[in-house]
């Protein structure tokens, strides 16, 4: 079975969405979390962006994880030997490829980028340490362009390379297409695909990686990142516990949850209510027809199994659009025993309270109990 890598880079990548900043201790609790999680990757920023940065660096390298760390650099001797100086077990070389990162970014050539990149390649495998060379914007890069650069750098030694959808342009096809090209032309080294969600396909795009035969996929807790961000931590391994489940044998499922949280609360945001997994009404049923169903059998409305992580389902009972089946349930959770009659007119009546406005779990007990004393009270005067 070919190995499977999750390269998760909220340290890196993460940092980049608009207003995000993580202190010291945060990111290294994060790289504690992740960690436990079971990503076989923790990517962190050069360590030459600033002095905290590499402090941070250096003390995640410390904490022994299982996960690797690696540091995220240009193709710059600076950068490259400030990432040696520390304990990162590989480098994460990258450069732009495409005419628009190669006209308005770095200004570079194919041969140039090549002459930059080859050297370094050497460097840090002659010091010992993992690299990868990633082709940023390779989705937009001119596929001879593309395989000669890549040529060069796996001749060189890198043991893995990146295919980045770094402006979130490609379809799955295109994703699958390209890197099952690529994983022919050099089967023995590894594929990295990191997708970004301009157009909302990063997820999808990440998984047609995997089927095109990438081993390295990248992601960041919540999505976060530049712009849109790219795939989430908890929408691939959503995808994988369907379709690949085996993949996730060595991961703590019900970590997940912890990581989505802290996160979010670190950067004083609400995680999306359509997050994958840990959104606050992720694994809540609400129609009336779901609700009969789930009740009777979870598995007719949902896919994921919210024990696996450590979470629980939730039937929302309070709206204009509950069942019968669901108030009835729910009154005999309370020890009360209706009739089919009686279950019929404490629905219409919990609907019609309803149509005010949606009701809490508290207020609809509440409801139900008044509801049922009234009824006895009717009975007993009679």
């Amino acid at each position: 079975m070919r190995t499977l890598h999750v390269l998760d880079t909220t340290l890196r990548e993460g940092e980049q969405l608009t207003g995000a900043y993580f202190t010291l201790e945060q990111r290294v609790q994060i790289a504690r979390l992740l960690d436990a999680v079971g990503v076989s990757f923790i990517e962190v920023p050069s360590p030459i962006a600033s002095a905290e940065t590499r402090r941070a660096v250096q003390e995640i390298c410390g904490l022994q994880l299982r996960a690797r760390v690696v540091a995220h650099v240009r193709c710059a001797e600076a950068d490259v030997q400030a990432a040696l100086e520390t304990g990162v077990d590989g480098l994460n070389l990258f450069y732009g490829t495409s005419p628009e990162l190669r006209s308005f970014s770095h200004g570079k050539r194919i041969e140039q980028i090549i002459s930059d990149a080859v050297p370094l390649i050497r460097q840090i495998r002659a010091a010992g340490r993992y690299v990868r060379f990633s082709a940023e914007d390779a989705f937009r890069s001119d596929l001879v362009d593309l395989l000669t650069t890549f040529d060069a750098v796996v001749e060189a030694g890198a043991q893995r390379i990146g295919l980045p959808d770094t402006v979130g342009v490609a379809t799955p096809r295109q994703v699958e297409s390209l890197v099952r090209l690529c994983a022919e032309r050099y089967p023995g080294v590894g594929i990295e695909f990191h997708g970004h969600n301009d157009t909302g396909c990063a997820v999808a795009n990440t998984v047609a990686a995997f089927e095109g035969g990438a081993d390295c996929l990248d992601v960041t807790v919540l999505g976060i990142g530049e712009r849109n961000g790219i795939a989430s931590l908890s929408g691939l391994i959503a995808q994988l516990y369907i379709h690949y489940p085996e993949r996730l044998a060595t991961y703590d499922l019900t970590r997940l949850p912890e990581v989505d949280r802290y996160v979010a609360e670190c950067l004083h945001l609400s995680i999306p209510f359509n997050n994958p997994i840990t959104a606050p009404g992720a694994f809540t049923h609400r129609a009336g027809i779901h609700t009969k169903a789930v009740l009777r059998n979870p598995r007719a409305y949902e896919i994921l199994d919210p024990q696996d992580f450590g979470l629980a389902r939730n039937v929302e009972v309070g709206s204009r659009y509950t069942g019968r089946y669901a108030v009835g349930h729910r009154a005999a959770a309370l020890g009360i025993e209706l009739n089919a009659d009686e279950i019929v007119h404490l629905t219409q009546a919990l609907k019609e309270r309803a149509d005010t406005g949606a009701m809490s779990q508290d207020e609809v007990d509440t409801f139900i109990l008044n509801w049922y004393q009234e009824k006895g009270n009717l009975v007993w005067e009679r």
